[in-house]
């Protein structure tokens, strides 16, 4: 048996990963031979983790109590169907049944997932089980991954059957917008990185603009916090999150707090009572036509990541997202002492030297192809110790 495994998405598994092991820190996340297949590794509470996966941008699914079999031919049917049965068998559920079934990462040659389904149905039908596709009490995933050829089947947690359709969310869909945005996807994903499990802190958007991050964070009920220094982006982005959650006022969304405010004196303008409470900050400087105010972007990054340490949780942790060149080779995560990054504002090493003089630690680094000029690098970083 190989306990927990967690099925990502496709669109960025390295990210996905990321996320996973942010919202769940005490679980070990161990890698498989694939990059969508996850273990992780722990005690689950599977009430939480359900509840993970409904607000997560990059998990799929979960399975629990998983069997996992190195697909080599048809002599792997017949293992795979004798540790199913005994798990059915020895399960203790009653009640409706379903097989869920899909792949990722293309076909495995020969192999069915609709008829190894059939197969385990049947089984259940014999140990007294009722079949039930729509809505079972009890259902079991099958997922058959061609990039490695293993074939996973465990208890399904819970399972998102297609990706959310985000692009209802997606800046051109809101009632104020500005040409340059973020997928939600990569948003919700961002403040989830930073923030990690939901609980009673806040994460902070000190320069909210159309309020992407704001507009992620409330639909999951995260606590979130969003500056902005033009009362315009105030006002839009109070328009986009009352789109968002369907709401009349302000007042009515408990879990949202926007106010006007300056991202590099965080300690004046956020509410006594957040502070220390600010587990995470997501932060998509604005550059050229959506910059505003005098200071260089490295100064106003600078200045507000020693800001943020007035507000901030001593664990808390931030997530840059920074438009760089694209990649000659593409890659989906690199090292953290990686020179392949070129900033399209200013020089990579200035950064990290600036980052490493605000005592803010490097812990993983993404790429995000976006055309053909143009990348994102998802920078994560964690508070580190004040000499």
């Amino acid at each position: 048996m190989a306990g927990n495994i967690a099925c990502l998405r496709g669109w960025h598994p390295a990210l996905a990963r990321a996320e996973l092991s942010a919202l769940f820190p005490d679980n070990e996340i161990k890698p498989l031979d694939s990059q969508r297949l996850v273990e992780v590794a722990g005690e689950l509470d599977l009430q939480d983790a359900a509840n993970i996966i409904q607000y997560s941008s990059g998990i799929q699914a979960i399975l629990h109590d998983s069997v996992i079999i190195d697909w080599s031919g048809e002599d792997c049917l017949d293992e795979l169907i004798s540790k199913v049965s005994q798990k059915i068998e020895n399960s203790g559920k009653k009640g409706s049944f379903g097989v869920f079934h899909w792949r990722q990462e293309g076909k495995i040659n020969g192999l069915s997932g609709s008829k190894i389904a059939g197969l385990i149905g049947g089984i259940a039908g014999r140990n007294g089980f009722t079949i039930d596709l729509d809505n079972p009490d009890n259902k079991l995933g099958l997922v058959l991954d061609g990039s490695c050829g293993k074939v996973v089947c465990g208890w399904l947690i819970d399972y998102i059957s297609q990706e959310e359709n985000s692009n209802t969310r997606r800046a051109t869909e809101r009632p104020f917008f500005k040409p340059i945005s973020l997928d939600p996807k990569l948003a919700r994903l961002a403040v989830n990185l930073a923030g990690g499990p939901l609980d009673e802190y806040a994460v902070l958007d000190p320069m909210t603009g159309t309020g992407g991050f704001l507009i992620e964070a409330g639909l999951i009920g995260r606590n979130v916090i969003a500056l902005d220094l033009e009362q315009e982006m105030v006002d839009g982005a109070s328009k986009n999150i009352l789109w968002a959650l369907d709401c009349e006022e302000i007042s009515q969304i408990e879990n949202v707090e926007i106010i006007r405010g300056d991202a590099t004196d965080l300690s004046n303008s956020i509410p006594k009572r957040w502070h220390q409470k600010i587990s995470g900050l997501v932060l998509d400087p604005p550059y050229g036509r959506n910059s505003h105010g005098s200071l260089s972007h490295f100064e106003l990054i600078k200045n507000t990541l020693n800001s943020f340490r007035d507000v901030a949780a001593d664990d808390a942790a931030v997530v840059l997202i920074l438009p760089i060149q694209p990649l000659e080779v593409k890659k989906l995560q690199l090292e953290i002492d990686s020179q392949e990054i070129n900033l399209l504002h200013g020089e990579w090493n200035d950064f990290k030297q600036m980052l490493n003089d605000c005592k803010w630690n490097i812990r993983g680094l993404w790429v995000e192809h976006v055309h053909a000029s143009l990348g994102r690098l998802i920078l994560h970083a964690s508070n580190g110790p004040l000499n």
